[in-house]
């Protein structure tokens, strides 16, 4: 063979074995790393607090129950005798969640008002005021 020596078709052969053998080692390596990769964390906590007002027969709030389509909380401690309340959601996402809040009077009348929850752009808690009213 005119102008390929036996030593350069030998040489290119050990190269083109070479990176054969390499290249599984290396997307092995790749998932083995990928492997160890850690989720994300979840989204910081989103706080609803505000003040509550009268049902419509004058009855004194007793609770505020908020609920989204992934979760539902109550506060009944404070609402009685401060007409305020506060609630903590942990999965709010960045987009936020719709939201009822249903606050049950003394005697049972209720009331209910829809809102957006807005969850927090970064990795802080973030609180979110809203006045319930009939």
């Amino acid at each position: 063979m005119p102008g390929i020596s036996w030593e350069k078709l030998m040489r290119n052969r050990l190269a083109i074995f070479t990176v054969a053998a390499l290249l599984p080692l290396t997307g092995g390596a790749s998932l083995a790393i990928a492997g160890q990769a850690v989720a994300a964390p979840p989204p910081p906590v989103v706080t609803v607090t505000g003040t509550v007002d009268d049902c419509d027969d004058d009855a004194s709030p007793e609770e505020v129950t908020i609920a989204t389509s992934k979760e539902s909380k109550t506060d009944d401690t404070g609402v009685k005798s401060s007409n305020k309340y506060s609630v903590n959601f942990k999965n709010i996402p960045k987009k936020g969640r719709s939201a009822t809040a249903t606050v049950t009077c003394v005697g049972g009348s209720t009331y209910t008002q829809d809102f957006k929850i807005n969850g927090a752009q970064g990795t802080t808690p973030v609180t979110q005021k809203v006045h319930l009213e009939p």
